[in-house]
């Protein structure tokens, strides 16, 4: 099994001209995966992206969570996706302790929006997604629930890619992203700051809902994924310091990246 992985935003909170917010693609040649619909969703309209619209593939849009940073692309989706279907895979409440498609319609309506959910111009369905397996398209679809402000979903798509943002330090991620092809995993901070005593409240802080770069590595060398990506960057701290999170991470696992809006990866793997 082949596919190609896009970081489409790479940033987190807020959006600046370098790194959108959160959004990542999964192409296969019968269907296309969306990872959040972050700012990130609209570098679909670049002209390097069209043949990714193209056609009638299944498109399968996943949300991790409800914060804005996360979903206000989905008020983009007719510019993208009009007069097609978007299947919408919020977690469900087992997850979230919240009603998907209360939720989403809550949140696609008006007056904050031009058209209420059931109006839109995209037929977009809510199928949400509880912790467990799921076939979608032919795949193998597992979900799991993560630490986070308010709980957040990670999904493992067969044996090519786990996308885990907004979560805190989870153990659990270890069994879940195992073999693993590609392990997309957040990195707010880069960890450091714990060993100073001047800094330590940076990392105590951000540890009750995120993950630092020393965490990802740890997580992805015990799960002996292929390769590791840091994504949800901070958009207050600047290159030099994400320069700084990537060496931090290659200290304990020689395959971590930071990617580029934009920027793709092929991946390889066997179905589960």
């Amino acid at each position: 099994m082949t596919a190609t992985f896009t970081m489409l935003g790479s940033g987190g909170w807020i959006p600046t001209a370098r790194r959108q917010t959160t959004c990542a693609m999964l192409s296969f040649p019968d269907a296309l995966f969306i990872f959040d619909a972050g700012t990130g969703i609209s570098r679909l309209l670049e002209e390097r992206f069209r043949g990714e619209l193209e056609g009638e593939r299944p498109v399968h849009l996943f949300l991790s969570h409800y914060h804005l940073d996360h979903i206000i692309g989905l008020f983009y989706l007719p510019a993208m996706f009009s007069g097609r279907t978007v299947h919408l895979h919020p977690p469900a409440r087992d997850i979230t302790g919240v009603d998907a498609l209360e939720t989403v319609a809550a949140v696609i309506s008006k007056p904050y929006n031009p058209h209420d959910l059931e109006d839109m111009p995209v037929d977009i369905r809510v199928e949400a997604l509880a912790a467990g397996g799921h076939q979608l398209a032919g795949r193998r679809v597992s979900v799991r629930r993560q630490i986070h402000a308010d709980p957040s979903a990670g999904f493992r798509i067969d044996d090519l890619l786990v996308f885990a943002t907004d979560t805190a330090m989870d153990p659990g991620t270890v069994p879940f992203a195992e073999g693993v092809s590609l392990l997309v995993h957040e990195a707010w901070i880069d960890g450091a700051e714990e060993d100073d005593p001047e800094t330590e409240h940076i990392a105590r802080e951000a540890y009750v809902a995120h993950t630092s770069a020393r965490q990802a590595a740890q997580l992805a060398a015990e799960a002996a994924v292929g390769r590791l990506v840091l994504s949800h960057l901070s958009p207050v701290r600047g290159d030099a310091y994400h320069a700084q999170m990537l060496e931090s991470a290659r200290r304990l696992f020689p395959q971590a990246l930071i990617m580029e809006d934009g920027e793709s990866l092929e991946l390889q793997g066997a179905g589960l």
